[in-house]
């Protein structure tokens, strides 16, 4: 249980006359996606073939085009803009700073070769020529970054240091929860990037060979076309977000979530865990599905298409809405911005109310198979609906969370669920159990 006693920083963002303000916009996300996908369109004229590049390449261009539009359009609060040279550069700090950065990376190094998740998997085993590259510039690139914020951050004694100094003196720096906050949000990292990232360059490799022709096929190809079109938007961000957690540009983790309860019911809904143990053995929830049911061009398949479509289209919307702020069970800034302006968890609505139109559990014709498959997917909504509030309980130790969610309870577009189901609203959590 977290403690006042435990520091963790605070919001980066002050509260305005008691209203939370968005730590990211969503115009400036959707523009920066644009600017990507320009890119890649540029990248699929030339043939590009190595899609590892690719993949940095685009991540770069995202970030930095997100950073300067909102150093151009919001100059108050661009992060670059919050910065001021405090002080000459300390080196020892520096290179006690590297030291927990080397340290983190080979720990992670070690649970990648011996874990048969990673090592023996044809998907992850995708992450790695990626990792080849790009780590040898971060620990280069590391040597600036920590001098520059060396220079300009107030907190020069941060997790890095604290971890790097207690390795090369074998002391004591820092408290239970601060420790235990270091490692989970490098083991979200490290997790969930090596998830994401595959994921991003196989659309990439989609993307750019793909035979528009294709397309004369039907409605069909147009579904599985659109499809890879929206999780490529999807992915973008996710894992664009899990790389650029930089205090430079107020995307740091500032807490992991603290609970086990937390981390279950997340993990429990990404691979290994869920192909492998939970949907096949406890929410294996499958369904004729939209497109065996109905007859292609019929006017219930056009239904599903549309809805399933745009739920989709809704639930990458949701993640852009995040930027390079989107993470997993972290809380790396307020988000009130798209369609968190609308409600606190629409990935989570829009992704599960496509499940039911495309999987259609309820048309089995055996009504008992109907009955059992339509629970098991509503069994998932559940664990989506614990995740949300495991979320809920996380974030509201900051002042900023509480006032959005407040908000929510009167603005959000499904609070006339509150209405009927009291247990959805969101209840502040008491004093007692806050930090600040």
């Amino acid at each position: 249980m977290i403690t006042k006693k435990d520091t963790i920083r605070s919001h980066y963002l002050p509260l305005k006359e008691g209203k939370a303000q968005s730590e990211t916009s969503f115009y400036i996300n959707f523009v920066s996606m644009l600017i990507g996908v320009l890119a890649l369109v540029v990248c699929r004229h030339f043939g590009y073939k190595d899609y590892t590049n690719l993949f940095i390449l685009f991540a770069g261009i995202i970030t930095v085009s997100i950073v300067s539009l909102e150093y151009i359009f919001f100059p108050r609060t661009a992060p670059l803009r919050q910065w001021k040279i405090l002080r000459k550069v300390n080196w020892k700090r520096v290179f006690y700073k590297e030291v927990a950065l080397l340290a983190s990376f080979g720990v992670i190094a070690f649970f990648y070769f011996v874990l048969p998740m990673f090592s023996y998997n044809d998907f992850t085993l995708q992450y790695f020529p990626f990792l080849k590259k790009i780590v040898p510039w971060i620990m280069l690139g590391s040597v600036f970054y920590f001098a520059l914020m060396d220079k300009i951050d107030p907190e020069v004694k941060d997790d890095y240091y604290k971890v790097g100094y207690a390795i090369t003196h074998l002391k004591k720096t820092m408290t239970k929860f601060e420790f235990g906050n270091y490692v989970r949000s490098w083991i979200v990292k490290a997790f969930w990037l090596s998830l994401m990232q595959p994921a991003m360059i196989v659309k990439i490799r989609w993307l750019i060979t793909y035979n528009w022709e294709m397309m004369k096929d039907g409605p069909v190809e147009w579904f599985w076309t659109a499809n890879v079109i929206v999780f490529f938007m999807d992915l973008t961000f996710a894992s664009i977000g899990y790389m650029m957690g930089l205090k430079l540009f107020n995307t740091q983790t500032r807490t992991a979530e603290p609970t086990l309860f937390g981390w279950t019911v997340a993990i429990m809904c990404y691979w290994p865990f869920w192909q492998n143990l939970f949907y096949p053995f406890f929410l294996k929830h499958e369904g004729p599905g939209w497109l065996k049911t109905f007859e292609t061009g019929s006017v219930m398949f056009w239904c599903c298409f549309v809805i399933i479509i745009i739920m989709e289209l809704l639930y990458a919307l949701a993640t852009i809405s995040a930027g390079i702020h989107f993470s997993n069970v972290t809380y790396r800034g307020l988000w009130r911005t798209g369609l968190y302006r609308y409600t606190k968890h629409p990935a989570y609505v829009f992704k599960n109310i496509s499940w039911w139109f495309l999987f259609l559990p309820f048309m089995w014709t055996d009504a008992s198979k109907a009955f059992r498959c339509s629970v098991l997917l509503f069994g998932l909504n559940i664990v989506y609906y614990l995740r949300a509030r495991t979320e809920e309980r996380h974030l509201s130790h900051y002042p900023e969370y509480e006032a959005y969610a407040l908000e929510m309870n009167e603005k959000s577009i499904f609070r006339w669920c509150a209405k009927i189901l009291p247990f959805l609203k969101y209840k502040p959590l008491p004093k007692d159990k806050r930090l600040f």
